[in-house]
């Protein structure tokens, strides 16, 4: 049966798109597959991300739990601070040496309450004695902080008495040299002394030998003192001490050793309100002992010159005089105890000057050359008021 031709162009047509559609279905076929190997690969891809992460946040659950533990068994206390300086994060040592509330209460507020500030930077002194070494570590600028506490009590303890035991040795070892300087205003004393029997001394020659014989004593008490001085120069003290205050009461103290050398102290600047920390006793020997060095010096009609001055977080306190100035190789030396080379003097002063200074954390320097007078100057922290 032939086909018309109608009917042929149409069958030829269907066998077209059959071939079009077994074409077609293979590659959906393929792309079908392909997509599942595709779908497979993300599978595997996800269940292998998804163990690593569940490793990820085993281990940092594991940190966590030590970092937990160590806080607990650390023998310090540990506060963690928000922006604001609020408490937000305590370990149990920390609320057991404050022994007040902490969380959420701002931290400067709660330092100031439980302790003061001790004469060591960072350290603040408890109501029990206990000594505490802050310190702080920034977190991030938006994060806050991490602080601190060392219980350091026992190391304090230890240093001090440390500093006494070296004291005390050095002490022993200037015993001898001590003897020295004690023997010859006493030898001299008794000359004077035994001249005092002679038959027919005069009166005036009586009161010459007494005059020499309270000379040479005096100048022992002066030198007995000034050991004395020098033996608990290594104490500071915690009383806030107006600069203006001390300054005053050493121009009273070396008033009279000013009238009787015919000297004069000028006081060329004043520092209102301005405070150190320490002894007020122990500094005001600190720096009479300059101004009386100044006077032994030049021995009569002295210029003196005694200012007060602001150096960053410092306080400048310093003694100058118009003398014979000291050679640049004898700085350190005369701070050694008993140099001197004035035949009436102890050789303590400068000595006495540079324990009490260090004892209040500060130091001592010394600018001068010959034929240009002297200037020492004594640097101590500025008092800084908590907040």
């Amino acid at each position: 049966m032939s086909l018309t031709p109608a009917e042929a162009k149409r069958l030829q047509e269907l066998e077209e798109a059959f071939a079009l559609f077994n074409a077609t279905s293979e590659q959906l076929a393929q792309s079908y597959h392909a997509l599942q190997h595709q779908v497979v690969e993300l599978t595997q891809e996800l269940a292998q991300a998804r163990s690593e992460r569940l490793l990820q946040l085993a281990e940092k659950e594991r940190v966590a739990d030590r970092l937990a533990r160590l806080l607990t068994l650390l023998p310090a206390a540990v506060l963690v601070l928000d922006q604001m300086g609020k408490i937000t994060e305590v370990n149990a040592t920390a609320q057991q040496w404050l022994s007040v509330p902490l969380q959420g209460q701002y931290w400067q507020q709660v330092l100031s309450s439980v302790g003061v500030r001790s004469e060591v930077a960072g350290d603040w002194l408890l109501p029990d004695q206990r000594i505490l070494n802050v310190s702080e570590t920034p977190l991030d600028k938006a994060l806050g902080k991490i602080v601190l506490l060392m219980d350091v009590t026992e190391q304090r303890t230890l240093a001090s008495q440390l500093s006494q035991h070296q004291r005390l040795r050095s002490m022993g070892e200037m015993a001898a040299s001590l003897a020295h300087q004690i023997r010859t205003p006493l030898a001299a004393a008794l000359l004077y002394a035994s001249q005092l029997s002679l038959p027919n001394i005069s009166e005036d020659k009586r009161v010459q030998m007494s005059d020499k014989i309270l000379a040479r004593l005096r100048h022992l008490e002066h030198l007995v003192t000034d050991m004395l001085q020098y033996a608990k120069g290594g104490q500071g003290g915690s009383s806030r001490i107006l600069v203006n205050d001390w300054l005053q009461q050493v121009i009273q103290v070396c008033e009279a050793a000013l009238q009787s050398s015919h000297s004069q102290l000028h006081v060329e600047s004043w520092l209102e309100g301005q405070a150190v920390q320490g002894d007020i006793d122990a500094l005001i020997t600190a720096v009479q002992s300059l101004v009386m060095n100044a006077i032994d010096v030049v021995k009569t009609n002295a210029r003196i010159h005694l200012y007060a001055q602001i150096q960053g977080d410092w306080i400048k306190v310093c003694v100058r005089d118009e003398g014979p100035g000291i050679d640049s190789g004898l700085h350190e030396k005369i701070f050694e105890p008993f140099y001197t080379s004035r035949a009436q003097g102890t050789g303590l002063g400068l000595a006495v000057t540079r324990a009490v200074v260090q004892a209040h954390h500060g130091r001592v320097t010394v600018n001068s050359q010959l034929g240009q007078g002297a200037e020492f100057c004594i640097w101590l922290p500025k008092w800084e008021e908590v907040e």
